[in-house]
């Protein structure tokens, strides 16, 4: 499906966007970003829109100012309002002991939620596309993060913002002709063909091998992971429902209530103790956690450095370390 098709469709039988929505866009300069600031701009001829061009520099590459340079360009020429805005990635991640791929993201999202606040809009967009959503889907499964679901189509961030994708029926091809037709600038990140990353390993290895054995593999994944969203969000609400009967829950202490918990559902009883998991909610960890629960014997289990677990009298106990042992 071309990329305006896709995108439209999309944005109609979603109902990603209506009139008089204000929508911020996380522009980066590559393709699928200024692709979508000009299919947004394409849009706004049609259904009245606020539009706005937000662009990150991670200062983590000498080319993240021409980067910034490019967005300015093309905003300029569709007349929307740019602003760049420069994190402190390296910084922010030796903070919080966290990767600078990690730090990247957070702080990303941090900041587009703040300035959406600022510039009053109710919507922002992110330009994943339909190869994203399979890498991730793919990730998701190396990981064993028991999720299948990839990158949802929206996601409330805020009470009265959202994040939206319009273009995650988009494959990556329709992308770059549609690129290639407006004749639009765009830039080339190198650190995209950097194998330190596992999503570029995905990407640049395992994709194209799964291509080679069925062609159609990329379609498979984007049903699969539909399939699992829709199916997702049904646990969700139930395993929701049960949490709310079972447990309480406090900022350094959980409790959960074995008695009436294990007379539910397994699966749900798994999809729950996955929510209420205040760290580490790894497939083997929550499987390892619900053997012990099942069995109801007394036990103590380090969730991570900063959670423990602890099994007696029919109750389970989720527990901050180095906390009130009181606060519930």
């Amino acid at each position: 499906m071309k990329a305006w098709e896709g995108f439209y469709k999309n944005i109609k039988s979603e109902g990603l966007i209506k009139s008089g929505d204000a929508v911020l866009l996380a522009v980066s300069g590559g393709k699928d970003s200024i692709s979508m600031a000009h299919l947004f701009w394409r849009l706004s001829k049609k259904v009245p829109l606020k539009l706005y061009i937000v662009y990150f520099d991670h200062a983590l590459r000498k080319e993240s100012k021409r980067d910034g340079k490019t967005v300015k360009i093309l905003s300029d020429k569709l007349n929307v309002p740019c602003k760049t805005i420069e994190l402190e990635v390296k910084k922010y991640a030796r903070q919080k002991r966290i990767s600078i791929e990690t730090a990247g993201r957070n702080l990303r999202y941090e900041n587009l939620l703040s300035f959406a606040k600022k510039l009053k809009c109710n919507k922002i967009a992110t330009a994943h596309n339909s190869n994203d959503n399979a890498e991730t889907v793919l990730m998701q499964l190396l990981r064993g993060s028991g999720n299948l679901t990839g990158i949802p189509l929206r996601r409330e961030i805020d009470k009265k913002i959202e994040i939206i994708r319009p273009l995650l029926c988009v494959k990556r091809k329709d992308i770059e002709q549609y690129i290639n037709e407006q004749n639009l600038p765009f830039c080339t990140d190198k650190s995209n063909f950097s194998l330190d990353y596992t999503r570029n390993k995905v990407r640049l290895i395992l994709m194209p091998e799964l291509e080679k054995i069925n062609p159609r593999v990329l379609e498979h994944i984007s049903s699969l992971s539909a399939i699992q969203a829709r199916e997702d969000a049904f646990l969700e609400e139930r395993a929701d429902e049960i949490l709310k009967k079972c447990a309480k829950i406090g900022k350094n202490r959980i409790l959960l209530d074995l008695s009436t918990f294990l007379l539910y559902n397994k699966t749900l009883c798994f999809r729950a103790l996955k929510n209420l998991l205040p760290d580490k909610k790894y497939a083997a960890q929550i499987n390892f956690i619900m053997d012990e629960i099942s069995s109801q014997n007394d036990f103590t289990h380090a969730i991570s450095a900063n959670w423990t677990v602890k099994i007696k009298n029919k109750k389970a106990f989720f527990m901050r370390r180095n906390a009130n042992a009181n606060d519930i």
